[in-house]
């Protein structure tokens, strides 16, 4: 393969919007460090299947395209179509091809190659995991003795396992990953302080993946619209002292870099990425009054994006009133609702969004969707002030985001107030009853993710922001478990609320009661596996033994009272302690655990009531 041809690889993610020079931009923007991991990551992507040592060579190629196209006389693939570029080039290699399986997608040609190239990377398995680590020692050893070679087998690994997730997300968490260790590293107990973190790393790159996730959910199922609304309640939340003329024109380009980006189209992606951070890092009237966006557009090329998601709320504006009123001036709201509807509900979530930095976008959704049925039922009416304040009675959005605050600060307390696993199970429990046709696998997920949710938000955003974190994560959840189940095969409760509106997926889950038509099998002990195993099994296990045998009960009686599941978890643990001090552990748990599965059905057995 020549080596312009294999060097224009790099501009799969090329970030510049310009029209000369594409290559030369990202070259000197994101220094030679970032522009090799910026193409590592695009070569890992889309040859999952090739090796670390056939890209080292394209890599240090493309280096050489790089310097090229920033000298005096650049050649002229440096401006060719990107994507036709990239996809040559793959397919002028018989060996990438074939590794990779692209002869179908090389036998394309222009948008069905584009089409084809985009649907095979879609399709290559996703592991968030980071298992196959060496020991702490290990790493530790290799981290000292070359740090770039380190990260660069971390951003190949991860990108060839994670070919939808946008090259700025990837190089975060490898720049993440590099601090777990440089923390660790130092320490004597290397290991303790490694497997501490690394929880905490992974916990953090499972959610912001799954934020992003849920962002390309909302845009396939809402469309623009939602995702407008989202952006803008974040952006204005983030940036109050932006006007509300600036924050639209930047939330407008935020909105058309996504479709690109949940399809996979990177090029697109990064380009409109560039271009928007750049557009707005460039805006010295804003950049003057948002500490936080000025401190960000200061990081290179490669991390401001990142930045700019990451930032805290910066101080409102001197003079902002504490609290948006909405009947204050509801002639001109009316005047511009009339005639342009989107722009008038916009600017009221805007009002609401920078004084309510503390409330979730979802509480804002809620109220922004009372209040347009409100001026869409008065505006056109002449008494339309006291017409919406009749219509809009009984909904006050401080008095919504103190509500929703003190109810995750009330769960905060049961999560604080109990130990790990048991909120767990507790979280087991209830989806249980509200959804017994589910899986296990199912319900275990739904549970861990529960808790994991508010494990994070109750320690890292105490009191203030507990809201928005929790409500928001918890509603990603919501979305990934309605996307990768279908919600009918579940029950109907579910279906219907997986087809609510976005912001109201989750108080209708909330309120879904116990499902009593449904007919459970019957307690059966072997598939409880209770065994010696019992006895040396690590926490996790001893979690996943006891929600089955919660799941196996509640589903047999989803109106299992507390006093009963105590009663069982009371034999749970006597067994346990009984048969682990036992001689022969097996044959005490052989004929125990039978019992514990009888006693416990006939506990939860529903009783007949005689006419």
């Amino acid at each position: 393969m020549q080596w312009l041809s294999v060097c224009s690889l790099l501009v799969l993610l090329s970030v510049s919007a310009r029209s000369q020079n594409q290559i030369c931009t990202i070259f000197t923007e994101a220094k030679e460090d970032g522009f090799k991991s910026l193409i590592l990551v695009g070569l890992a992507q889309n040859l999952p299947d090739s090796t670390l040592g056939d890209l080292v060579p394209l890599i240090a190629e493309a280096l050489a395209m790089g310097v090229k196209c920033c000298s005096d006389t650049p050649p002229e693939d440096c401006d060719r179509d990107v994507a036709d570029l990239f996809q040559s080039a793959v397919c002028s290699s018989e060996t990438l091809v074939e590794k990779n399986h692209l002869k179908m997608c090389c036998e394309k040609t222009a948008a069905e190659r584009t089409q084809c190239f985009l649907d095979h990377k879609a399709k290559i398995p996703r592991d968030l995991s980071l298992k196959a680590e060496l020991p702490a020692a290990d790493q530790c050893e290799d981290f000292k003795k070359d740090h770039k070679a380190f990260v660069g087998r971390f951003i190949f690994k991860f990108s060839k396992s994670n070919t939808m997730l946008q090259p700025h997300v990837i190089l975060a968490i490898a720049k993440g990953y590099g601090e777990v260790l440089t923390s660790c590293c130092g320490e004597a107990e290397a290991q303790t302080c490694f497997d501490t973190k690394k929880a905490t790393f992974q916990r953090a790159v499972a959610n912001r993946v799954t934020e992003l996730k849920a962002l390309c959910i909302v845009h396939k199922k809402y469309g623009d619209r939602v995702v407008k609304a989202k952006k803008l309640i974040q952006y204005s939340q983030k940036m109050p002292q932006a006007s509300f003329q600036e924050m639209g024109g930047m939330v407008d380009k935020i909105v058309a870099t996504v479709a690109p980006c949940c399809s996979g189209d990177m090029v697109t992606c990064m380009k409109e990425r560039k271009t928007l951070v750049d557009e707005v890092c460039a805006d010295k009237s804003v950049l003057s009054r948002a500490a936080g966006l000025s401190a960000c557009c200061k990081e290179d090329a490669v991390h401001r994006g990142s930045c700019v998601e990451a930032m805290k709320p910066d101080s409102k504006p001197d003079g902002l009133s504490e609290h948006y009123d909405v009947h204050a001036d509801i002639a001109a709201v009316c005047q511009t609702f009339t005639k342009t509807p989107d722009v008038a509900m916009g600017k009221l979530v805007y009002e609401i969004s920078v004084r309510h930095p503390e409330s979730s976008q979802q509480v804002i959704l809620r109220f922004a969707k009372e209040a347009e049925q409100a001026l869409l039922q008065c505006c056109d009416k002449e008494d339309h002030a006291e017409c919406v304040k009749t219509a809009l009675a009984g909904s006050d959005i401080d008095k919504k985001i103190t509500d929703e605050a003190d109810y995750y600060k009330k769960m905060c307390a049961v999560e604080t107030g109990m130990n790990n696993n048991a909120f767990e199970k507790s979280m087991m429990v209830h989806y249980t009853r509200i959804m017994p046709q589910a899986s296990f696998d199912q319900l275990h997920m739904v549970s861990e993710r529960v808790h994991d949710v508010l494990h994070d938000c109750c320690k890292d955003e105490p009191g203030h922001f507990i809201l928005p974190c929790a409500e928001e994560k918890l509603t990603d959840a919501i979305d990934a478990t309605c996307e990768d189940y279908d919600p009918s095969t579940i029950n109907p409760r579910i279906a219907h609320c997986c087809s609510q509106s976005y912001s109201m997926r989750r108080p209708c889950i909330l309120a879904i009661k116990p499902d009593t038509e449904f007919t459970p099998p019957e307690l059966d002990a072997s598939n409880f596996h209770m065994g010696p195993e019992l006895c040396t099994k690590d926490s996790k296990e001893l979690l996943l033994s006891g929600k089955k045998l919660l799941y196996g009960v509640v589903r047999h009686k989803t109106t299992i009272t507390e006093e009963q599941l105590k009663s069982i978890s009371t034999k749970y643990h006597s067994m346990k302690e009984k048969c682990c001090a036992a001689e022969d552990q097996a044959a005490c748990f052989t004929e125990e655990a039978p019992k514990l599965v009888s006693e416990s059905a006939e506990l939860v057995k529903p009783t007949f009531t005689p006419w």
